[in-house]
């Protein structure tokens, strides 16, 4: 079993803005990524943190589009080319994967700036590669985690919902994904550690969201903004630290990744994607139609209860339903169920889904 975390975590309000002393630490000459809107939303901040304490970044770099080898490589020669001695990163998953990927090339540490709580890329020792079109490739895992995730929840909690929402239900597939294989086999003490990360951050983000955003419509970041950013980056990060051979990727995440691979879903979030692979992994698992139906219910709390249509799919091309299918049994080895299975459990999903919208 290998664990790998950041060896400093710090989350809150204005963290950004504070950051430059624990920056110092990692980097007297970095190179800065960031996506367009995340440099709109926190490189100020970080500009005045980093002018504190007297750093100078060799260059800032807007990423845009996919984290594919030839971005990867591109910011990698950017770092050699400057003598970076450090990449800090801000923004999303894309942005985050890119640099983490470029600094493992470059051999130099990275520190990463979440500024959508949307997945817990920030934290991962893992990049999930795609090509410049938006495909996936692969997983690359990393030597080591990020240094420093620097957490700020004023910046993060003013995003758009439709962000936050999709990084609360993959956390919630966190916990869905692990639970069958900790039930499958509990003796695996990283399995049940897995399992009950996942298990209080499900807890903490259904009981804090709408607090959260509520007090953040005010301009107050509290407990429940840091409960909600912690579950998100912390605890569903930590919950994927322990990279062995049993994972917890399951269902729900090979789905999205597959599914990314088809040009007409990419007009949703990883989260949004997840959410269906999720229902259709709950079928798969012969769960009762009831509970499902309850998972559904949750979801369209977080405006993510979607049908194949709402994902970019027609329901009634078999022939495409069953290529996806069995390209998720060819990428995701560890995924047992048959292709037919998994079109059956897909359908019944998007009905179950479709039927639920015209009950409420």
């Amino acid at each position: 079993m290998l664990i790998k975390n950041p060896q400093k975590y710090f989350s809150g309000p204005y963290i950004i803005k504070d950051s430059g002393e624990y920056i110092r630490e990692y980097t007297e000459k970095p190179l800065i990524i960031g996506g367009e809107r995340a440099l709109k939303a926190a490189y100020g901040q970080l500009k005045e943190a980093l002018d504190s304490v007297g750093i100078t970044p060799v260059a800032v770099e807007t990423f845009t589009g996919f984290p594919s080898e030839r971005q990867m490589r591109n910011y990698e020669e950017q770092v050699r080319s400057s003598k970076a001695d450090c990449i800090i990163a801000l923004g999303g998953g894309r942005s985050l994967d890119a640099a983490k990927a470029a600094a493992l090339y470059a051999d130099v540490p990275v520190i990463t700036i979440p500024t959508v709580a949307a997945t817990c890329a920030a934290w991962a020792a893992l990049v999930i590669q795609y090509d410049d079109e938006g495909s996936y490739v692969g997983r690359i895992l990393l030597k080591e985690s990020p240094r420093l995730v620097l957490a700020d929840t004023s910046v993060m909690l003013r995003t758009p919902r439709r962000y936050l929402f999709s990084g609360i239900v993959d956390t919630f597939a966190k916990f869905y994904e692990v639970r069958p294989v900790f039930e499958g086999d509990p003796s695996m003490i990283h399995m049940d550690v897995a399992f009950h990360a996942t298990k209080i951050a499900y807890d903490r983000m259904e009981k804090y969201t709408f607090t959260a955003l509520e007090e953040a419509e005010k301009g107050i970041f509290g407990q429940a903004a840091k409960d909600i950013v912690d579950s998100v980056v912390y605890l569903a990060g930590f919950a994927g630290a322990f990279q062995t051979q049993t994972g917890g990727y399951c269902f729900a995440h090979p789905f999205y990744h597959t599914s990314a691979r088809y040009p007409s879903t990419r007009h949703r979030m990883h989260g949004e994607k997840v959410a269906f692979g999720i229902l259709t992994q709950l079928f798969l698992e012969k769960k009762d139609e009831s509970y499902i139906k309850e998972v559904v219910a949750q979801f369209d709390r977080y405006d993510n209860a979607f049908t194949l249509e709402d994902i970019g799919l027609d329901r009634d091309d078999d022939e495409l339903l069953m290529r996806l299918a069995n390209e998720i049994k060819t990428l995701f080895t560890h995924v047992s169920w048959s292709a037919q299975d998994i079109v059956s459990s897909m359908k019944a999903a998007d009905l179950l889904v479709k039927n639920y919208r015209n009950d409420r």
